[in-house]
C-alpha cells in the first residue's frame, strides 16, 4: 500500500506552534510539537500507559505531557516523569520518528529509523528561495493519494476542470512525450500557437488574441513529489529551445502524504521569479492557484466515492493521454513490492 522508506511532508512548519499538532500518516497516529530549543518532534500518538492521545496534552519544556494521567515524553519518546513516583517503569515509552524541518515543510520518515537519510530529500527550493515568491496551502482529500498522481501526471484535464485559471481547449489535442529514469517519470507537454489561459494573461500581460507557445513540464519523483515547470511565451520566440525571455515561468509544485487507504494530506506552492515586489500580484496568484487546485480535490473525491460504490466489477480504460500515469503507477508498485 505505502513506500515507507521514503521522506514525506508531514505539515507546513508553521502548523508547529505552542500546541501540539495531530496527524495520522499511513494510517499511523502521530504527535508534532517543537522541543526546547525549537526542533521538530514527532512521536507515536498513543501514551504507553494507557493508549490516551497525547496530541490532547500540553507541551512543557520540550516534552509532552498526557492529558490523562500526567505521563511526559521527551523528543526521543522516552518517559521521564510519571507524577506521584520517582522512577520511570523500564520500558516506558513511544516510537519516535525522524524529522528534518526544510523547505518550510517538515519532514518525516515513517520506515526504518537508521536509513533516513536527510540528503534524500526531494528539492523544493523553491518554496523558500530568495529569488522567488512562493504561495500554498494544504488540501485534506477525502481520496487517494494514487488518484492525485494520476491526476498531477495528466494536465489534459485542465481544458475541463480549470477552464476558468488554467484550461484552453486545445491542450489535449497536444501530445505528450514520456521518460523514465529509476526514480523519476517526466511528462513533456509543448502547446503551440494558442490563446493564453487566464492565469497567464494576468501574470504574463497577454491578450485574447495573443499566439503563445506553452509549456507543461512534469517532474514526478516517487513515490508522491511533483515539480511541474508552466509558462507561456510569445508564439515562434524560442521556448522550445530554451530561449523564455519574451515569456513568464512558474513552478507548480506538490507533495503527497497518505493519511489512509483512502485519504491524503495534499501540500503545494506555487512559485514565480518575476514582478517579485507585487504583493497584490502575490495574493491574486494564491487565490486563483487555491481554486484550480480545490477544483482537483473535488474530482478526486467524487471518484474515490464512484470506486467504491462500483467496487472490483467496474473495469477502468486507459487512453494516450496516461502514458506517465502508467509509468508512474508500475514504478510505484513495483518499488512498494519490493520493499514488502
Amino acid at each position: 500500500m505505502y513506500l515507507c522508506n521514503r521522506w514525506y511532508v508531514a505539515a507546513w512548519n508553521h502548523e508547529l506552534g505552542d500546541k501540539p499538532l495531530a496527524r495520522t500518516i499511513m494510517d499511523e497516529p502521530i504527535v508534532f510539537f517543537r522541543d526546547a530549543d525549537g526542533n521538530p518532534v514527532a512521536l507515536e500518538d498513543s501514551c504507553a500507559h494507557r493508549y490516551m492521545a497525547l496530541s490532547e496534552g500540553k507541551i512543557i519544556d520540550g516534552c509532552i505531557q498526557c492529558p490523562y494521567h500526567g505521563l511526559e515524553y521527551d523528543a526521543t519518546g522516552a518517559c521521564v516523569t510519571v507524577p506521584g513516583q520517582a522512577k520511570v517503569p523500564p520500558g516506558a515509552g513511544v516510537k519516535s520518528y525522524p524529522v528534518v524541518e526544510r523547505y518550510r515543510y517538515i519532514w518525516i520518515w515513517t520506515g526504518e529509523p537508521d536509513k533516513a537519510d536527510a540528503a534524500l530529500i526531494p528539492d523544493f527550493h523553491w518554496n523558500d528561495d530568495p529569488d522567488w515568491v512562493a504561495v500554498g496551502d494544504y488540501f485534506y482529500v477525502k481520496g487517494s493519494y494514487r488518484l492525485l498522481i494520476d491526476n498531477l501526471l495528466d494536465l489534459s484535464h485542465v481544458a475541463y476542470v480549470h477552464a476558468t485559471t488554467l484550461g484552453t481547449d486545445g491542450v489535449a489535442n497536444f501530445p505528450v512525450k514520456v521518460s523514465r529514469e529509476e526514480d523519476k517519470v517526466h511528462v513533456e507537454r509543448w502547446i503551440f500557437d494558442e490563446p493564453a489561459p487566464p492565469m497567464f494573461k494576468m501574470v504574463g500581460g497577454f491578450k485574447d488574441d495573443d499566439a503563445v507557445d506553452r509549456w507543461q513540464l512534469i517532474h514526478y519523483q516517487e513515490p508522491s513529489h511533483f515539480m511541474i515547470d508552466v509558462g507561456c511565451a510569445v508564439a515562434g520566440s524560442g521556448a522550445t529551445d530554451g530561449d523564455r525571455s519574451q515569456g513568464v515561468t512558474m513552478f507548480s509544485n506538490h507533495t503527497l502524504t497518505p493519511e489512509t487507504e483512502r485519504s491524503t494530506h495534499y501540500f503545494w506552492h506555487h512559485a514565480r521569479n518575476f514582478r517579485l515586489d507585487e504583493p497584490e500580484l502575490t495574493e491574486k496568484l494564491a487565490k486563483a492557484t487555491s481554486t484550480a487546485f480545490g477544483e482537483d480535490v473535488i474530482i478526486i473525491e467524487t471518484q474515490q466515492d464512484r470506486m467504491e460504490r462500483a467496487g472490483p466489477k467496474k473495469a477502468i480504460i486507459d487512453i494516450n493521454a496516461d502514458a506517465g500515469v502508467l509509468q508512474a503507477s508500475r514504478m510505484l508498485d513495483g518499488l512498494i513490492e519490493a520493499e514488502g
